[in-house]
């Protein structure tokens, strides 16, 4: 007898990312156009808050 798997819970509703995400990506978009006038230790800062945004944004996608 086959062993049954897990029962699927309710999981997100598929479609687009809300505007609030949209709004993040695109700022951080907006900030990396603008990184090569910020010193050095700005510049680091802003890749990393970029990376962090579209990370998080990708995890909420795979999760539909």
């Amino acid at each position: 007898m086959p062993v049954p798997g897990p029962v699927p819970g309710p999981g997100a509703v598929p479609g687009p990312p809300g505007a609030a995400v949209v709004g993040r990506v695109e700022a951080a978009v907006a900030a990396l156009g603008e990184v090569a006038s910020l010193p050095l230790r700005q510049q680091v800062a802003v890749y990393t808050d970029a990376h962090r945004t579209l990370q998080e944004t990708l995890a909420t996608i795979e999760e539909r």
